[in-house]
């Protein structure tokens, strides 16, 4: 068994039936995204076997159950939120402490403790979401050469149904305000513990790796950041932007996404010309192209450290649905991935145009 982290706005309540899983011994979550996004966040675990885990029951989700109001109320003077046990201190705390603790190999060499944040994208009820939390693992965890030793999934309530796509946006925007929120409180952990507490700094980095129109929850994350008034600063080592169901003009300036180097050391965006799943969208759904079909509009106008990275011609998109569709390579292409450890490395894609 492994055990990797959630951050969620799904809904997490106490209602029971059949359409809901329990996530702790008073709640439960509903499987399949026909939900209307939520602004409050809940954090927590999840644990399965990579060699098993295929279908939901597969997967063991862990809620952490909500800090009442008397103790908010308590701690509200002091702000001592580790008196306070507050659901995400306690899974940035856990994720810290791992860096710590990451030992010396032989050679003297240290040992990769890397975090994956990752936000999938449409058409992912909660199944479809710990299937790719699973491949996930398998991809970017399991191999030796790869950093990544903790993935963080945030996943929103998208819904596994293509009419839904409207209503996916939607809750893709609403989703990116809220994860505005869980940024501020990771920025208010990192001021705690390194500034006020003057713990020593880990050698982790943390990644951010957002597919399709999780893209969209990223643009509406950047713009939340900015309404609440908080710095952009870096906090993230690689960025990478795959099949980015978003405008090609996204990265280009007085848009949210213009500052996301801002935010990170450097920024991949892979995009597919034959990527099916994105025509559509811009057929059906949008009026402007699609980045993660086309790469950016304007490339030269993209600030330093932007990498557009044109994967149209791999070979090996195995599988029927992915060798026509081409939407998801992140995964289901080695030559993708591998090229993706690379980067998460700090090296340079082939594939850089």
């Amino acid at each position: 068994m492994v055990t990797h982290y959630i951050i969620t706005n799904r809904e997490v309540t106490s209602r029971r039936s059949k359409n809901y899983i329990s996530v702790n011994n008073q709640e439960y979550m509903r499987k399949d995204g026909d939900e209307e996004a939520r602004h409050n966040l809940r954090y927590g675990t999840i644990s399965f076997d990579p060699a098993k885990a295929k279908k939901l029951k597969d997967f063991s989700i862990q809620i952490l159950p909500e800090v009442p109001e008397e103790t908010l109320e308590k701690y509200a003077e002091d702000k001592d939120v580790n008196k306070a046990k507050f659901p995400s201190t306690q899974v940035f705390d856990e994720l810290y402490q791992s860096g710590l603790k990451a030992g010396k190999k032989t050679d003297g060499e240290l040992k990769s403790e890397d975090i994956l944040v990752f936000v999938h994208g449409f058409k992912s009820d909660l199944e479809t979401a710990m299937q790719t939390m699973a491949e996930l693992h398998r991809c970017y965890v399991e191999p030796e050469n790869s950093p990544i030793k903790h993935l963080v999934l945030f996943t929103w309530p998208a819904k596994k149904k293509l009419l839904k796509y409207r209503s996916d946006a939607y809750d893709a925007m609403q989703s990116g305000f809220a994860l505005a929120r869980s940024m501020a409180s990771l920025r208010e952990f990192f001021k705690k513990k390194f500034v006020e507490e003057k713990k020593p700094m880990c050698n982790q980095k943390i990644h951010l790796l957002c597919h399709s129109m999780g893209n969209r929850v990223l643009e509406n994350m950047i713009k939340g950041i900015g309404d609440i008034g908080m710095e952009i600063s870096t906090t993230f080592s690689e960025i990478i932007l795959a099949g980015a169901d978003i405008d090609y003009y996204a990265l280009e300036k007085n848009n949210p996404l213009y500052k996301l180097i801002d935010f990170g050391e450097r920024v991949h965006v892979y995009y597919h010309n034959k990527d099916q799943a994105l025509g559509i969208s811009e057929l059906t759904k949008n009026a402007f192209n699609r980045l993660g079909r086309w790469g950016a509009k304007n490339s030269v106008g993209l600030a330093d450290d932007i990498y557009q990275c044109d994967v149209t011609e791999i070979d090996d998109d195995k599988g029927l649905l992915h060798e026509v569709v081409h939407h998801w390579y992140y995964t289901n292409s080695k030559t993708v991935v591998e090229d993706i450890i690379t980067v998460l490395m700090g090296g340079y894609s082939k594939f850089n145009t």
